[in-house]
C-alpha cells in the first residue's frame, strides 16, 4: 500500500510542538496510528486529539474519507497517511505496524478521542519491562443514539470505568493485568505484536490470547483512557453483529476439538441472556438511558450469539470482509 506524506517529515512525521505536553523520549519510542472506521468529522476529531499529544502520528484510511480539514491537519502537523482503501480494520492495523519504525505503536480507531491522561498512561506502561501490550478505560461520550450505545456496551462494556473499578483487586487501582484488550484503543510493543499478525491482519482477540499463551503480559492502566464520541453506523447493524460473532466463533473453533465445539454450540443457547446482562450492567454503571437502550442490547447480543454459534459449526466464512 502506498504511503502519502504531507508536509516535511521523517518516518511517521515530526511531533507537533504543543505546550500542553512536556517533551520526553517517548516521542522517539511511540507512534500513534489512527485507524479510520468512519472517516470525515470523526477522523478529524480523533486526529486533533492525537496531534495534541505531540507524538508522531500516521492515519490509515480510505482516501475518500480524507476531508480538506483533515488534509490541513496532516500538513500542519507532518502526519503521514497510509492508503487503507478497501482493507478490513485488522489489515489496516497490520499496515500501520509493518510501517512503524518505533519501539511501541498505539492503534486508535476514529470512533473515539484520546483523554487528557492518555499520554501519561503510555509513559507509565512503556516504562514497565514486562509489559507487551496495554489499554485503558473506555468512556461513553455524548451524544450517541440507542443503537450506538448498545453496540459499544456489547463491545466495550467490560472496559467502562465503573465496570473496571468493580472488578479491581489489590491496592494498585491504577494498573491491573488484563486477559484481553479493547480493539478501539491498543498499545503494543512493535517487535512483539509483529509475531501475532497473519494474512488476516491484526485481530486483537486472537493476538491477545496467543500472546498470553506465550507468556506475554497485558495491562489496563487508568490513564490510557479514550472516549467514544461517534456512532459506527455500519457496525451497529444486525448483519455486522452476526458476522463479528461468526468471526469470533470461527477463530475459536480452530483450536477446539469436535466435542468442545459441540459444547460451545450448546452453550450458545444461554449466550444471549449472559451477554445481555453483562452489557446492561455496564450501561447501568454509566447512568445512561438503560430502558431505551435495553431492547437494542438484547437484539445485538442475540444476533451475535447466532453468529458465534454459526462460527463454531461452519467456521469464519467470509465474515472478516464485513469488518471495515
Amino acid at each position: 500500500m502506498p504511503i502519502i506524506v504531507y508536509g516535511k517529515s521523517q518516518k511517521y512525521g515530526v511531533p507537533v510542538n504543543n505546550k500542553n505536553w512536556e517533551t520526553s523520549k517517548i516521542e522517539n519510542q511511540l507512534t500513534i496510528a489512527c485507524i479510520s472506521v468512519i472517516g470525515g468529522a470523526a477522523l478529524q476529531h480523533c486526529v486533533r486529539s492525537i496531534a495534541a499529544t505531540g507524538l508522531p502520528c500516521v492515519i490509515v484510511a480510505d482516501p475518500g474519507t480524507i476531508t480538506p480539514e483533515i488534509k490541513d491537519i496532516i500538513r500542519n502537523n507532518s502526519v503521514e497517511f497510509i492508503d487503507g482503501g478497501g482493507c478490513s480494520v485488522p489489515v489496516k492495523r497490520a499496515l500501520a505496524v509493518k510501517h512503524c519504525a518505533s519501539e511501541w505503536i498505539a492503534l486508535v480507531e476514529d470512533t473515539c478521542t484520546l483523554d487528557d491522561t492518555w499520554r501519561f498512561g503510555c509513559e507509565t506502561v512503556m516504562a514497565m519491562e514486562d509489559a507487551s501490550g496495554a489499554s485503558g478505560p473506555i468512556n461513553l461520550g455524548h451524544p450517541l443514539d440507542r443503537r450506538a450505545r448498545a453496540l459499544y456496551c456489547s463491545d466495550y462494556g467490560p472496559f467502562f470505568p465503573a465496570t473496571l473499578r468493580a472488578g479491581q483487586k489489590g491496592e494498585n487501582t491504577s494498573l491491573s493485568s488484563a486477559g484481553t484488550l479493547p480493539g478501539v484503543n491498543l498499545l503494543y510493543r512493535c517487535e512483539t505484536i509483529m509475531g501475532y499478525m497473519d494474512d488476516e491482519g491484526l485481530i486483537e482477540s486472537e493476538a491477545n490470547r496467543r500472546m498470553q499463551e506465550d507468556g506475554h503480559t497485558l495491562y489496563i492502566h487508568e490513564g490510557l483512557a479514550v472516549t467514544l464520541r461517534y456512532a459506527d453506523a455500519a457496525g451497529a447493524s444486525c448483519s455486522s453483529r452476526f458476522n463479528h460473532g461468526r468471526l469470533y466463533g470461527g477463530l475459536q473453533s480452530r483450536n477446539l476439538s469436535f466435542t468442545a465445539r459441540l459444547g460451545r454450540v450448546l452453550a450458545c443457547l444461554l449466550l444471549p441472556v449472559i451477554l445481555s446482562l453483562r452489557s446492561l450492567r455496564a450501561l447501568a454503571g454509566t447512568r445512561e438511558h438503560v430502558a431505551s437502550t435495553a431492547g437494542w442490547i438484547l437484539v445485538f447480543e442475540t444476533v451475535w450469539s447466532c453468529g458465534e454459534c454459526t462460527g463454531y459449526l461452519l467456521g469464519c466464512g467470509n465474515s472478516l470482509a464485513d469488518w471495515k
